[in-house]
């Protein structure tokens, strides 16, 4: 086996780790939120859980097209990315 594919293959289960982990953190934090019910902060010790509504605002971008479909179109621009993926 090659270098490059042990590390893909090193890679992939990594990825399969974190995924697992994340799920496990999910779980825990629904039994931490069952805790603090309707609270917004919860102290016990030296453990505290903040869980607060953000309000944040943002731009309605396909609400702008369908209304000023020619601004959009001048004030749009193109952008690129590069995507990494190990199959």
């Amino acid at each position: 086996m090659s270098a490059f594919e042990k590390l893909c293959n090193e890679y992939r289960e990594n990825k399969r780790l974190i995924e697992e982990l994340q799920a496990m953190n999910d779980s825990i934090k629904l039994d931490i939120l069952a805790i603090m019910g309707n609270n917004e902060m919860y102290v016990e010790g030296a453990a505290k859980a903040i869980n607060k509504t953000v309000v944040s605002s943002r731009f309605d971008s396909s609400g702008f097209k369908k209304e000023y479909p020619d601004l959009f179109i001048e004030y749009s621009r193109e952008t690129s990315y590069k995507r990494f993926c190990v199959l």
